[in-house]
């Protein structure tokens, strides 16, 4: 019966990725369901065909990583909460365009930005994106 309950337990282990992993997958995704309903006057909603190109490009970035650490998250590649770590490409070019982006829209920093674009709305947090990227890896060997 031991046997059994094993395999149970390591699947639903498997269901709870990093805290990054799912901090990243929300700001790509569209949370504007949880903004719209809050009512807080930090949601920015981009209008501006170069704004938009701005927040898309930040979007890509942090959906590329994501996309990455998901993947080491299910083959166990690395501690779920280190998994961000062994993308350092991915992880750099979030940075870099967090930081382009930041110096050309300072007035982002700590706000939730939102744009439809082909029919389709995004959000992405700039708060919670630059909490995470205070967050250091381990030193590497």
């Amino acid at each position: 019966m031991a046997a059994n309950v094993s395999p149970v337990s390591e699947k639903r282990a498997l269901s709870k990725p990093a805290s990054l992993a799912l901090v990243l997958t929300c700001l790509a995704t569209s949370n504007l369901i949880v903004a719209a309903g809050s009512n807080e006057p930090e949601v920015l909603a981009l209008t501006k065909p170069s704004d938009i190109q701005q927040a898309s490009a930040m979007d890509k970035a942090i959906v590329r990583l994501s996309n990455k650490v998901m993947d080491c998250v299910r083959a166990k590649l690395a501690p779920d909460s280190q998994c961000y770590c062994l993308y350092t490409q991915e992880l750099s070019d979030m940075r870099t365009t967090y930081e382009a982006t930041m110096k050309a829209h300072p007035e982002w920093q700590n706000r939730v930005v939102s744009y439809t674009q082909e029919g389709k709305t995004f959000a992405v947090s700039f708060g919670g994106l630059s909490r995470q990227l205070e967050n250091k890896c381990p030193q590497t060997r």
